[in-house]
């Protein structure tokens, strides 16, 4: 260092610059230097990019599930990289007490199976006690047979009740998730109490080595609980319940049945809102989940409310007042799904502020009836057959309606298209496009 700083002075000085001035400079690269090895440092991370960028390349599902358990305690994360595995064709199953580990793991098929130490309330300890006995003496059979086999002091009610939740007990044959939390007669026990304490007393009798005449054991003496008989939950009460143990929707999402409603109608996301400034005098329409509302009154006796929208990609609040409120104040219901229309303008009094005017709220599952007043069915000349005519002839008698349809068939060697107008045929918009968005060979256009 002492040659190169002769160097670098007397380079600088031949460059007019004082001799002082340039030791001040060298001394503050010189103190870098007992740090900096940039070649060897470049080397190093060179190997490590290129080392990842290989196993995400040839191992994807391995290498995002090392991701996902590497962030097993960020919520935000784990449902950013969920999200990422989905874009990238790598599905992402949920908890099942037959086959997942504490972490994120791969099974056999190439899917990555949810970790167990992802779901609130089910500790390190509780997913030992389950992994390990299930890796000695095989699968779980069903709700009876894990109760009976595992340490309860580890896997307690608590963790019971977050794992069924969870859906970690969906591969028992025979029941649902309802019936696990289920409480019969007004009683103040739940089906997994029950299950807890047929477990107690089954282990209570062989502890104590009592027998019946023919040799039987406990488990044959005592009879297993009978299932409670009770409706399954809604769709969105399991997705409810799966965000409560685990701070994420599992299974779906509330809004995936309207991918063609908010992709066709929406111009923007929740996301978006947070930056109005770059979004001023546009006009805006978004959808997403109630996720949280409520009904105040201002310091002038006034009614207002808010409400906490959340879509795939975050969530924002949205608050009315006065004629707005009132116009609008029967979406203000929690997990009401909703499309709303607004423009980004300037707050009265306050050109350089922004706020969100709300025009129009509906409901999400009307926005194709409300919207939609004609349908092209587009498909290639290629791809029409017997089965495909025939599939499109099922949806057009399944799903009558009001709204007018028309064919577009195009030839991409020729490159030629013709239309032609259904007059007698019209369909449920909202049912026929959910009908044909299953079918590859088709796509549609709304009008």
């Amino acid at each position: 260092m002492e040659k190169e700083k002769v160097k670098f002075v007397e380079g600088a000085q031949k460059k007019g610059i004082e001799k002082e001035n340039a030791e001040d400079v060298f001394s503050v690269m010189e103190k870098f230097a007992l740090y900096g090895f940039n070649r060897s440092h470049s080397a190093a991370y060179s190997v490590v990019a290129y080392q990842t960028a290989y196993l995400k390349a040839h191992y994807p599902a391995e290498y995002m599930a090392a991701v996902l358990t590497r962030n097993l305690n960020d919520i935000k994360k784990i449902t950013f990289f969920i999200d990422e595995c989905k874009r990238s064709g790598i599905p992402v199953l949920g908890p099942d007490v037959n086959e997942s580990q504490m972490k994120f793991v791969v099974n056999s098929k190439g899917k990555i199976r949810f970790g167990l130490g992802a779901v609130k309330g089910v500790g390190e300890a509780a997913v030992e006690a389950l992994v390990s006995e299930r890796k000695e003496n095989g699968n779980y059979t069903g709700i009876f047979d894990l109760t009976r086999r595992v340490n309860l002091r580890s896997c307690n009610k608590r963790c019971l009740e977050a794992l069924a939740m969870a859906g970690a007990f969906d591969s028992f044959e025979n029941t649902h998730r309802a019936q696990y939390l289920f409480k019969e007669n007004n009683e103040e026990a739940t089906f997994i109490d029950k299950a807890i304490k047929h477990a107690n007393q089954v282990a209570g009798k062989n502890s104590m080595s009592q027998h019946s005449l023919f040799g039987e054991t406990a488990d044959s003496i005592i009879p297993d609980p009978k299932l409670p008989d009770c409706e399954p939950w809604s769709k969105m009460e399991i997705l409810n319940k799966e965000r409560e143990v685990a701070g994420i929707y599992i299974s779906g999402h509330p809004l995936e049945d309207y991918k063609i409603e908010i992709d066709n109608f929406c111009n923007t996301t929740v996301n978006d809102l947070d930056d109005l400034k770059r979004l001023k005098n546009k006009d805006l329409s978004f959808a997403g989940i109630v996720t949280s509302a409520a009904h105040k009154t201002t310091k002038t006796g006034k009614p207002f409310g808010s409400l906490v929208l959340e879509d795939y990609e975050g969530s924002t609040q949205l608050a009315l007042f006065s004629e707005d409120y009132l116009k609008y104040k029967h979406f203000f219901n929690k997990d009401s799904l909703l499309f709303i229309k607004a423009r980004v303008q300037p707050r009265y009094h306050q050109s350089e502020q922004f706020e969100l005017k709300v025009h129009s709220i509906s409901l999400l599952s009307e926005v194709l009836a409300k919207c939609v007043s004609g349908i092209t069915v587009q498909m290639s000349l290629s791809d029409i057959s017997e089965d495909l005519i025939d599939k499109i002839s099922k949806s057009l008698k399944k799903n009558t309606g009001l709204c007018k349809i028309k064919f577009a068939v195009y030839d991409t060697i020729e490159k030629t298209s013709i239309e032609l107008p259904a007059r007698k045929l019209k369909v449920d918009s909202a049912d026929f496009l959910k009908m044909i968005s299953l079918i590859p060979e088709l796509k549609f256009k709304l009008s």
